[in-house]
C-alpha cells in the first residue's frame, strides 16, 4: 500500500521516520506524540502508523490519534485534511458536539463520516445540517441518518425532505420514522438472566485494536495498550417465574454500533477500513487532472473537441449532489461547465472550490451572463478582491452589488474609470458615480 506523502501534506524529512523501511524505535516515538511538528502533521503521521504492518506500532499509534484533546484535533483540520483521518475523526471521537459540527462544514469529510456524525448529532447540530444545503446534496445518505434519529424534529426532517425533492435528490426512507415505528420489546426474566450473564463489555477501540502486540515491547510497552476494562461478576440472579417465551431483537451494546456497519440494516454505509482511499477514484482523470500546455500541442482539434464532448456528456449525466463534489476537485475544463450550471449551490462551489487561478477569477468575475450569486460570492472574497483585474472585472459586472462596485471603483486607474463611466450596461448608480468621480479627479 502506497503511502500519498504530499497528500498527506508529511514534509519530506519527517516521511523517513514512518516510512516502511523506518526502524521501529523510530515509528514508536512518532506513534507516542514524542517528534515536535504542528498538529496538522501529527493527525497524518498517526494516520500513517495506524496503517503500520508492525501490529504493536499500529496499536499505539491508533490509540494516540483516538485520544488527543479535542481542541488540539479541531485546530488540526481543515479543507486539506486527508478524508480518511476525518472519516477516522467521525467514527471514534464522538465526544464532541464542537468537533462534529466542524466535519460536518468540512466538505472533504467523507459521506460515511458525515453519515456517522448525522446519525448522532443533537437538536441544535440537526437543524445546521439541515441548514447545510451542499452537504444535504452531496451526502443525500445524510438525510437518511436524520430521519432515524430522534433528535431531529419533524419540522427539520420536512424542511430537509422539501428541499431534497426539490433537487430531485430524495433518497428513500421508511414512512414512519424507525424510533417512532419501533415497538418497546418486552423483557421477560428469562433476558434479565442472560444479560446479566453476559461477557464483559469491551472498550470502544478494543474491536479494532484485536491485533496483539509483538513480544518484544521494549520500545512500545503492552502495558499501557490494555484498552479493555474490568470485568464486574454479576450479582445472584432471582429464579424466574415461569412465563411465555417472548421473542426480542438482539440490542448491540451501548458505543459499539459504530463496529458493526458492515452487518447493518440497509441504507447506513459500509465499515470503516484504515487505507489510503480518497473520493477523488469517483471521477475518472479527465475531469480532475489538468493537461498541461505541451501536451495540448500534441493534441489535433478533432481530438480536442471529442474529449470537450465527452467531458460534458459525463457532467451532463451526474446528480446534482456528484457536481457539487466534482466543483472541488475538477480541473479547469469542468470548472468552465460547473460555473455555468443552472443550480447556483453548483456554480457557487467552484468559485469556493481554492483551484481557481487568477485568469479565471478575473474571467468569471466580468462574465455578465453568470448567476448574481456567483458574481457575489466572488465579491465577498478578499483574496480575489485583492487583484486588480479583478476589480476591473467587477465594478464593471452589473451582476456584482452595488456597493462592492462603489468601493472597487475608488481603485481604478485613469483609463478602467474613464472606460467605467461610459459603461451603460452597468447600474445607474455605479455609472453616474463613476462619470463623477473621474471629472474630480482629473478634470479640474
Amino acid at each position: 500500500m502506497s503511502i500519498p506523502f504530499a497528500r498527506l501534506g508529511i514534509p519530506a524529512p519527517l516521511r523517513k521516520s514512518v516510512g516502511p523501511d523506518a526502524n521501529r524505535s523510530a515509528k514508536i516515538a512518532v506513534a507516542k506524540g514524542l517528534v515536535p511538528t504542528t498538529v496538522d502533521v501529527q493527525l497524518a503521521l498517526l494516520y500513517v502508523l495506524a496503517t503500520d504492518k508492525d501490529k504493536s506500532v499500529a496499536k499505539v499509534a491508533r490509540k494516540t490519534l483516538s485520544g488527543l484533546p479535542v481542541n488540539q484535533v479541531l485546530s488540526g483540520i481543515s479543507q486539506n485534511t486527508f478524508p480518511k483521518i476525518l472519516e477516522f475523526i467521525a467514527q471514534f471521537r464522538k465526544d464532541s458536539p464542537e468537533l462534529d459540527q466542524r466535519l460536518l462544514q468540512l466538505r472533504s469529510t467523507p459521506d460515511r463520516g458525515a453519515y456517522i456524525v448525522a446519525k448522532r448529532a443533537g437538536s441544535e447540530l440537526c437543524e445546521s445540517i439541515v441548514r447545510n444545503h451542499e452537504r444535504l446534496l452531496m451526502t443525500p445518505k445524510v438525510f437518511v441518518a436524520l430521519h432515524g434519529n430522534p433528535n431531529c424534529s419533524d419540522e427539520l426532517i420536512y424542511a430537509a425532505e422539501s428541499f431534497l425533492r426539490m433537487h430531485d435528490s430524495l433518497p428513500e426512507v421508511p414512512e414512519k420514522r424507525p424510533f417512532a415505528a419501533a415497538a418497546t420489546p418486552v423483557e421477560t426474566p428469562e433476558v434479565s438472566v442472560k444479560k446479566a450473564q453476559k461477557a464483559p463489555k469491551k472498550n470502544a477501540l478494543d474491536d479494532l485494536f484485536d491485533d496483539e502486540p509483538t513480544s518484544d515491547d521494549a520500545d512500545g510497552g503492552e502495558s499501557d495498550l490494555d484498552l479493555s476494562t474490568e470485568s464486574v461478576e454479576p450479582a445472584a440472579a432471582p429464579t424466574p417465574t415461569p412465563v411465555p417465551v417472548v421473542d426480542t431483537p438482539s440490542v448491540p451494546e451501548p458505543g459499539l454500533e459504530m463496529f458493526n456497519l458492515d452487518s447493518m440494516k440497509s441504507g447506513e454505509l459500509s465499515g470503516f477500513s484504515f487505507d489510503y482511499d480518497d473520493d477523488m477514484q469517483d471521477f475518472s482523470w479527465d475531469l480532475t487532472k489538468d493537461v498541461d500546455e505541451d501536451s495540448k500541442k500534441n493534441i489535433s482539434a478533432a481530438e480536442e473537441e471529442e474529449q470537450h464532448q465527452s467531458i460534458e456528456k459525463k457532467v451532463r449525466d451526474m446528480t446534482v449532489g456528484q457536481k457539487i463534489k466534482l466543483a472541488y476537485r475538477g480541473n479547469i475544463e469542468v470548472r468552465k461547465l460547473l460555473i455555468r450550471d443552472a443550480n447556483k449551490i453548483v456554480a457557487t462551489a467552484v468559485v469556493k472550490s481554492g483551484r481557481l487561478t487568477p485568469n479565471e477569477v478575473a474571467s468569471f468575475a466580468g462574465n455578465k451572463n453568470l448567476a448574481s450569486d456567483v458574481v457575489r460570492e466572488i465579491a465577498t472574497n478578499k483574496e480575489f478582491t485583492r487583484k486588480y483585474p479583478v476589480q476591473v472585472a467587477l465594478a464593471n459586472n452589473p451582476k456584482t452589488p452595488v456597493p462592492v462596485a462603489l468601493r472597487l471603483m475608488q481603485g481604478l486607474h485613469k483609463k478602467d474609470l474613464q472606460a467605467l463611466g461610459n459603461n451603460r450596461s452597468v447600474t445607474g448608480a455605479v455609472f453616474g458615480a463613476a462619470q463623477k468621480m473621474f471629472k474630480e479627479k482629473y478634470r479640474k
